[in-house]
C-alpha cells in the first residue's frame, strides 16, 4: 500500500469477466456499454487510489448538466468513494490517519448536525423531503474523513486542486460559448455552463478563479499547470460576468476584500489580479454588455422574487427559532407563511407545483433546523477554513511557498463561494463540501511536512531555504 492511498488490487479474472460482460452489452446496447465501460474505469480508479478518486469527484462536481434524474456522475463517484473508503479504513494499519481521533471536536459537530436534523423529523410536516435531505447531507459530510484518509502528500493536494481548476475551465468555457436564446432577452442570455444555473455557475467559478490565482503566484508548479491557471483566471472571471449573477458579483467583491487581508506575502499580487478582474467587469458592464444585461445587474427588483422568499424564511425562524420547521421542509410549508402581515410580490414562487427554496443557504438551514442547526453548520465551515489558514502558516514557517499559496487560495475560494451562497441555497453542493474537506486534510499534510523536515536536516539533507513568514 503506497502513500497515495492504494487500497485494492483487482484480480485478472475479475477484469476478464467484466470485459466479457461489457462486450456482450456493446452488441446489444452500444450507448449503455460505453457508459458501463466508463463506470468500470472510474470505479477502478476510485478503489485503486482514493486521492485520484477524490480528484475525479472534484472535477465531476462541475458537470451537473450530465445528471440523469436524481443520479449524477458526481453522486455516483461519491458513493464509490464512500464504499472504497470504508474498505480502506477497515483494512488500514495503525499508521493510517484517523480523522475521528485527530479531529474529535469537528467529528462531534458533524454528528450533532446530522443528529439534530434527524430529530427534527419528529415535528417535520412531511417525512419524505426530510429523509431526502439527510440522505444528501450525510454523504457530503463523509467527504471530510474521506479526504483526510485519501490526501497524504502535497502532490495529492495539487492533484485535487488541479482537477478543480480544470473543471472550472470546462464550466466557464461552456458558459462563454453556449448559444443564447433570442426569445429570452435577459434570462436566455445568462451563462449557465455545465452547472445548469447561472447563480450556481458564478459561485463555483469564484473557486476556480481563486485556485487559479494560487497556482499562478505559487512557485515550483509544472509549466502545464501554470498555463492552465493562467487560462482559468480570465475564463472564470468572464463566466461570472456572463452569468449576470448579482450575488456572484457581490461575492467577487467579498473575494477582493478577503484577498487583501488573507493572501499573506502575495497580498499585492492577488490584489492587483483581483482589481484587474474588477476593472474588466466594470468595462464590460458599462461599455460592452447589452442594455438588458446592464439593467439586470444595476437594478435589484427584489432579486427576482428572492426577497419574498427571504421574508417567508424569516417568518419561519420567528415562529420556530429553536426547532425550525423540520429538515428539508421549507418548500413544503412555505405556503403557510405567506398570508401574514407584510406584502409579498411573488407568491407564485411558493403557490406552485414546485415551490422554490429560500435562495439563501444560511437562512434555509436556520428556517428548517432552527438556530442550533445554523450554529452547527457554521461551526463546520469555520473549523475547516481555520484548518486551511493554519496549514498556510505552517508551510510559511517552513518555506513551502507553493503549498502555502494553495492553502490560502483554498481559503479565499471558500470565502467567494460562501459569500455567493448568501444568494442561493447551495448546502448540498459537492464542490462546497470538497473544498471544506480540504481544510483538515491540508493541515494534516502540513503537520507531516513540519515533522519530516527536522528529520531530513538531522540526516544531513539540506532543507528548503526558509521564506519570510507571512501573516494571515
Amino acid at each position: 500500500m503506497n502513500a497515495r492511498g492504494r487500497a485494492f488490487e483487482l484480480l485478472p479474472s475479475t477484469i476478464f469477466a467484466t470485459a466479457a460482460i461489457i462486450g456482450v452489452l456493446a452488441a446489444l446496447q452500444p450507448v449503455v456499454a460505453v457508459g458501463a465501460a466508463a463506470g468500470v474505469i472510474v470505479a477502478y480508479v476510485v478503489f485503486n487510489d482514493l486521492a485520484m478518486g477524490f480528484a475525479v469527484l472534484a472535477f465531476l462536481s462541475f458537470l451537473d448538466t450530465l445528471s440523469s434524474g436524481s443520479l449524477s456522475p458526481a453522486k455516483g463517484v461519491g458513493l464509490l468513494l464512500v464504499v472504497a473508503w470504508l474498505g480502506h479504513f477497515s483494512v488500514g494499519g495503525r499508521g493510517q490517519r484517523d480523522f475521528f481521533a485527530e479531529h474529535s471536536h469537528l467529528t462531534w459537530v458533524l454528528i450533532a448536525f446530522i443528529g439534530w436534523g434527524t430529530v427534527s423529523l419528529l415535528w417535520a410536516p412531511q417525512l419524505g423531503p426530510g429523509l431526502a435531505s439527510l440522505s444528501r447531507y450525510a454523504p457530503d459530510m463523509l467527504l471530510l474523513p474521506i479526504a483526510y484518509t485519501a490526501m497524504r502528500t502535497r502532490r495529492d493536494l495539487a492533484l485535487v486542486l488541479g482537477a478543480i481548476v480544470l473543471g472550472a475551465i470546462v464550466a466557464a468555457s461552456f458558459g462563454i460559448l453556449q448559444p443564447t436564446d433570442p426569445t429570452e432577452v435577459v434570462e436566455g442570455s445568462r451563462a449557465t455552463g455545465t452547472i445548469g444555473d447561472p447563480n450556481e455557475l458564478a459561485a463555483v467559478l469564484l473557486v476556480g478563479l481563486a485556485l487559479g490565482a494560487g497556482f499562478l503566484v505559487g512557485r515550483g508548479r509544472s509549466p502545464l499547470m501554470r498555463v492552465a491557471a493562467a487560462l482559468a483566471v480570465p475564463l472564470c472571471a468572464a463566466g461570472v460576468f456572463l452569468s449576470l449573477s448579482r450575488g456572484g458579483l457581490v461575492a467577487l467583491g467579498a473575494l477582493l476584500i478577503a484577498g487583501t487581508v488573507f493572501a499573506g506575502r502575495w497580498r499585492l499580487a492577488i490584489t492587483a489580479m483581483l482589481v484587474a478582474v474588477a476593472v474588466g467587469g466594470i468595462v464590460y458592464f458599462t461599455a460592452l454588455a447589452p442594455l438588458p444585461a446592464r439593467e439586470r445587474v444595476t437594478s435589484a427588483n427584489g432579486g427576482s422574487g428572492r426577497s419574498d422568499l427571504w421574508t417567508v424564511g424569516w417568518r419561519m425562524v420567528q415562529a420556530h427559532p429553536v426547532t425550525g420547521v423540520g429538515i428539508g421542509n421549507f418548500p413544503a410549508v412555505s405556503a403557510n407563511y405567506v398570508l401574514q402581515p407584510g406584502a409579498t410580490q411573488r407568491a407564485d414562487l411558493i403557490f406552485s407545483s414546485a415551490p422554490k427554496v429560500t435562495h439563501n443557504t444560511y437562512l434555509e438551514v436556520m428556517a428548517e433546523m432552527g438556530v442550533p442547526g445554523l450554529l452547527l453548520f457554521v461551526a463546520v465551515i469555520v473549523t475547516c477554513m481555520g484548518c486551511a489558514l493554519k496549514a498556510a502558516r505552517i508551510w510559511a514557517r517552513h518555506g513551502r511557498a507553493s503549498a502555502e499559496a494553495l492553502a490560502r487560495s483554498v481559503f479565499l475560494g471558500l470565502v467567494g463561494m460562501l459569500s455567493a451562497d448568501f444568494f442561493i441555497s447551495d448546502m448540498f453542493s459537492k464542490l462546497l463540501w470538497v473544498m471544506l474537506a480540504l481544510g483538515p486534510a491540508m493541515l494534516a499534510i502540513a503537520r507531516s511536512d513540519s515533522e519530516e523536515q527536522p528529520l531530513k536536516a538531522s540526516a544531513g539533507q539540506s532543507p528548503e531555504a526558509s521564506a519570510t513568514v507571512a501573516s494571515s
